[in-house]
């Protein structure tokens, strides 16, 4: 058979990214195909290259080979129709062709890959890694058929490598799928899409910022730049420590439950409300860089009172620039001790010098009382007051445990946490300290307690000296417990709280307290067990039965947590998804309620 009538469509054909796919790939042909038999045809006259451009461009005239071999007994549903149009791929998807893949050679196999990435990624239709696996998808090559693997070509050329199939299947998934856009992953266009409460944040810090530095770059040197630049430094640093003051935050938890309209995202703002104490501790130092410019060009070096006073100006950006750099988060994460440590002890130091520097900034005043009708005593006042007032409620507490390998339950004797929602921070030598949430309230004994879960290495040490019997009898504990994220359940009637493990703590006041309608998701392996009879007996007293769903990962694994966020949240009508975890799982299911257009709370690292 020569092939000049169609040698034009061969060498069009060649030039696709199919032609390369069908002569690397074997076709098994559809019942009624079967006699179509090999001839000694040019290698771009093969009767299967034929076949497939048939099939492709049916509008095409066929080629001999397939004209002599295509009957009219043959026609069937699953047969192509020749049509004056080119169809549309989905049609060519009906034919009952299955492409197996013979093993190939070692140098050719990213080229197979490549070629199977260039032809699939020229259709519109979705696919999916499992319904592809199982040769039933919506792609164009498969379309009805079973759910098995033909391993043989027609040929019987050679065995297909099931372990190069899958190999195959994965790389084209990770070529071709799109990334989905979560939370925390946005696209290109991230500021036309969604901004982070964190980056808000940041945000506003500049907008109020940058009025003020075009206006200290309209003013000369002298003493008006200098006090507008003092002021800046102390309202930006006032800023900082209040963010941080649990009486203010508090105040903003409660009075945010009421707002009418768009609360959840008043809620997100409060939440990360970190990203304003990041944002303003930046400008700080900025500003304080700028000050100690302006103090060192307007002041004369010739008197002890003017050295001292550059001297204690310059100690405060150096301090400033310590806390900043261990607060980075890959330094926080990896030394946290030295984080702690850094921000606590060092911005005391910092604190002190700014009190000296601005005592010495008074003395120098022809007039000392002149320096208090300025707004710089004040705000030091302020933020003297609320760093140091929390450590005057720090009380050492007697404490009952009753521990196991991987949780403890810590009683505290005394004043009783009367708000739920909230969060204790307890330290065993008053250096170190941690945060856990208020589990459980006893009116009667004046007892609350806190469930510890073993997560690092403090918590670790803490269970093991327990279990070993010897864990200390007392720890310390401050006397003002902050609100956190739980807080606001009281702003919906229905929620889904999600909790793993020792994440049942927190939501334990509010089962109890029966603050809203709260369809419980407890994922942990022997609950009753683990976590004792009290909080048994705490969960399951106040939630009707079909209100609770427990999961066993010793019995039954981990969950599939998609499917299960959008079923018990449909069946249960909730307004708000909340969860208690790990970051990673609270990250996942965050992006699951993002995608299910959910309100979703959830801890985060907010600064």
């Amino acid at each position: 058979m020569k092939s000049d009538p169609n040698d034009s469509l061969v060498r069009r054909f060649q030039d696709t990214s199919y032609h390369n796919l069908i002569r690397r790939l074997s076709i098994k042909l559809p019942p009624g195909f079967s006699s179509l038999a090999p001839s000694p045809n040019p290698p771009g006259d093969d009767p299967h290259e034929q076949l497939y451009v048939a099939l492709r461009y049916p509008q095409v005239p066929p080629f001999p080979a397939l004209t002599s071999t295509i009957r009219p007994e043959m026609s069937s549903p699953t047969l192509p129709v020749i049509l004056d149009s080119p169809p549309p791929m989905q049609e060519l998807s009906r034919t009952s062709i299955t492409i197996v893949r013979p093993p190939p050679t070692a140098p050719e196999d990213k080229r197979i890959a490549q070629v199977k990435r260039q032809s699939w990624m020229t259709h519109k239709s979705r696919w999916s890694s499992s319904s592809f696996s199982s040769t039933t998808s919506t792609t164009p090559f498969f379309w009805n058929r079973p759910r098995s693997l033909s391993v043989s070509d027609p040929e019987k050329v050679a065995q297909v490598s099931q372990q190069s199939v899958d190999k195959a299947i994965a790389d084209d998934i990770e070529a071709t799928e799109p990334k989905e856009r979560d939370y925390h992953r946005q696209t290109p266009y991230w500021l036309f899409t969604m901004i982070w409460a964190h980056q808000i944040w940041w945000i506003i810090t500049a907008l109020c910022n940058i009025p003020v530095y075009l206006r200290l770059a309209a003013l000369p040197s002298g003493l008006e730049r200098l006090n507008l630049v003092a002021n800046a430094s102390l309202i930006n640093l006032t800023i900082v420590v209040l963010v941080r003051n649990e009486l203010l935050l508090a105040g903003l938890y409660w009075s945010f439950n009421f707002i009418p309209f768009r609360r959840f995202y008043f809620h997100r703002m409060l939440h990360s409300i970190g990203g304003l104490h990041v944002g303003c501790a930046f400008a700080t130092f900025l500003w304080i860089v700028f000050y100690v410019v302006e103090l060192g060009k307007d002041i004369s070096f010739d008197t002890p009172l003017n050295v001292a006073l550059f001297t204690t100006a310059l100690i405060l950006p150096l301090g400033i620039s310590v806390i900043i750099t261990f607060a980075l988060r890959p330094l926080r994460e990896r030394y946290h001790n030295v984080w702690e440590y850094t921000h606590r002890f060092v911005g005391w130091f910092v604190v002190a010098d700014l009190v000296a520097h601005l005592t010495l900034k008074a003395c120098s005043l022809p007039d000392p009382r002149d320096f208090f009708r300025t707004a710089l005593p004040y705000l030091t006042i302020s933020c003297i007051i609320s760093i140091f007032y929390v450590w005057f409620t720090v009380r050492r507490a007697k404490v009952s445990i009753n521990a196991n390998h991987s949780v403890a339950i810590v009683k505290f004797q005394g004043r009783p946490t009367l708000n739920d929602g909230t969060f204790a921070r307890i330290s065993r030598n008053g250096l170190e300290w941690h945060a856990f949430s208020v589990a459980m309230t006893d009116f009667e004994k004046r007892e609350f307690a806190l469930i510890v879960g073993r997560a690092g290495d403090w918590t670790t040490k803490l269970i093991h000296s327990w279990v070993a019997g010897a864990g200390p009898e007392h720890l310390y504990i401050r006397g003002v417990n902050p609100p956190g994220f739980m807080h606001m359940h009281h702003a919906y009637k229905k929620v889904v709280t999600i909790c793993t493990g020792a994440g049942i703590a927190p939501a334990l006041p509010h089962i109890a307290q029966k603050t809203s309608d709260i369809f419980l998701v407890w994922i942990g392996k022997n609950h009753e067990k683990t976590y004792g009879q009290d909080v048994w007996d705490t969960v399951t007293s106040n939630l009707p039965a079909d209100q609770i769903l427990l999961h066993d990962t010793g019995v039954s694994g981990r969950p599939d947590i998609a499917s299960l966020i959008e079923k018990v949240a449909k069946q249960h009508e909730a307004e708000a998804v909340f969860v208690v975890s790990n970051d990673p799982y609270t990250i996942l299911c965050a992006n699951i309620c993002w995608r299910l257009g959910l309100r979703c709370y959830g801890a985060t690292r907010d600064s």
